[in-house]
């Protein structure tokens, strides 16, 4: 699907990403012109401000609910800040890529923010880093230096964590390939990596740590 296929009406959700930080804002879309390749959405307010999505180092995708089984998602779209005739704000979406299967298990990251040392390649010394996220298909490391590491360099780093709430211990023995590299706010250097292989017990201690993340937001059970 092309972005100007959409229809006017349909709800959008932006998800974006600042430096790592995400953030989603919900929008729905209002007019349509596909011969001006030309897609208009709905003004987003946060805290009574409108949200210009102007932020350095900002990278947006738009996830669309088609009303099948699995949603579709428009990677990496311009949000640009525009006035209509009327004098109206909105926004124009912009992208010539066509839209994905988007699998929310799959995308979905963990933050795990645990400290760690890792390997890159054989036989290599180790570094100190903090693991910050991880999924079913990937995982980050941040670390303070800049090393040498180059597309599709192989990374070994063992995660270990304790789940107090389930007396339960977790150690997983990950392997990845380097998918970007991403120098942070604070100069440390974040190393994004795609997983060798699929751990079937790693989503199991993602969705564990998600379902008590969200009870402890809610306050209740889930």
């Amino acid at each position: 699907m092309r972005i100007e296929e959409l229809m006017p009406n349909t709800p959008i959700t932006l998800m974006v990403n600042i430096d790592g930080q995400k953030l989603t804002f919900e929008s729905k879309i209002s007019e349509v012109y596909p011969r001006r390749h030309l897609v208009l959405a709905d003004i987003i307010y946060h805290n009574d401000k409108i949200v210009t999505f102007r932020a350095k180092n900002i990278i947006i995708d738009v996830l669309i609910n088609t009303g099948n089984e699995k949603p579709e998602i428009f990677k990496n779209v311009t949000v640009t800040l525009v006035k209509k005739k009327d004098g109206s704000l909105c926004y124009n979406l912009a992208t010539i890529a066509e839209s994905k299967t988007y699998n929310r298990r799959q995308n979905f990251r963990c933050y795990v923010g645990i400290s760690t040392s890792f390997q890159c390649g054989p036989n290599k010394a180790a570094h100190l880093g903090v693991i910050r996220d991880v999924s079913v298909n990937g995982f980050s490391i941040v670390c303070d230096e800049k090393l040498p590491l180059e597309q599709n360099q192989i990374v070994h780093v063992v995660l270990k964590d304790y789940i107090e709430e389930t007396n339960e211990k977790f150690v997983f023995h990950l392997y990845g390939l380097i998918a970007r590299t991403q120098e942070l706010d604070n100069k440390s250097i974040l190393y994004g990596c795609r997983l060798n292989n699929y751990l079937p017990a790693l989503e199991a201690y993602i969705m564990k740590k998600e379902r008590l993340r969200l009870k402890r937001t809610s306050g209740g059970d889930l």
